[in-house]
């Protein structure tokens, strides 16, 4: 038998962990002495080999307690039901580093980086899949798919020039500027999605008179004050007909 100290040593574990396993109904101590000290032996060694496992495999304590209760059945259809939650972390893994890269990259060729600008810019990049799945719960697959990928530039390319109209739409906002030049960076912002597409957007969604838009999942960089302002000016420059036709 070892001694609890001896058992952490071996284990590669401390003490209190091992208490702390013990508290909760993992790892009991194959014996204890009259003065309170906990002994183990080979039979721990292979629980703990198990607790340290299923702990590396990401399960939670009770899940482990339950696992170790119920025996290699279900021990195995757990591993199946791991692997898969482990495979949608490692895709939503890949899908955040994807982003960051595509967000670094942005922020590599932005002379002046607005922070409400870039954030949304990333936030949208990281809930496309989400934003996806929301339109098609609404709009035919067919549009849904040219409404993400219509564009003919890269993703970097496209978000970079977003950024860019944005910050100077939000400095106009700021400090007045000649009609001419607004006009052209509110139409240059509406183009960004080709007409073709918001007009068919707009005709399917006469059919959802109730429908309210997810905010938070489709947030832009303009405040409530922005958005009114830029509502008026492009109304009254003529633009499209203005957002509210949009």
């Amino acid at each position: 038998m070892y001694s609890i100290g001896q058992f952490a040593k071996k284990t590669g574990l401390t003490v209190r962990a091992l208490r702390f396993y013990s508290e909760k109904g993992l790892l009991e101590p194959c014996f204890i002495s009259d003065s309170g000290h906990r002994y183990y032996d080979d039979d721990s060694i292979e629980t703990i080999q198990k607790i340290v496992t299923l702990k590396y495999l990401d399960y939670s304590l009770e899940e482990i307690e339950d696992l170790l209760r119920n025996g290699e059945q279900q021990l195995i259809d757990s591993f199946k039901f791991q692997k898969l939650q482990l495979e949608k972390k490692r895709n939503q893994i890949d899908r955040v580093i994807a982003s960051l890269d595509q967000a670094i990259e942005i922020g590599k060729q932005s002379e002046v980086i607005d922070t409400s600008i870039f954030l949304t810019v990333i936030f949208n990049l990281l809930k496309e899949d989400e934003q996806r799945d929301y339109w098609r719960s609404i709009l035919p697959d067919e549009l849904v798919e040219r409404l993400f990928d219509f564009s003919g530039m890269n993703i970097i390319e496209l978000n970079q020039k977003y950024i860019d109209l944005a910050n100077q739409l939000k400095q106009a906002y700021i400090q007045p500027t000649q009609d001419e030049y607004l006009k052209s960076l509110i139409e240059q912002l509406f183009s960004l999605i080709p007409q073709d597409i918001v007009e068919e957007l707009v005709e399917v969604l006469k059919e959802y008179e109730d429908i309210q838009l997810n905010e938070w999942l489709f947030p832009t960089p303009f405040t409530k004050e922005e958005e009114e302002w830029l509502i008026s000016q492009a109304d009254r420059l003529g633009v499209y007909g203005g957002l509210d036709d949009e």
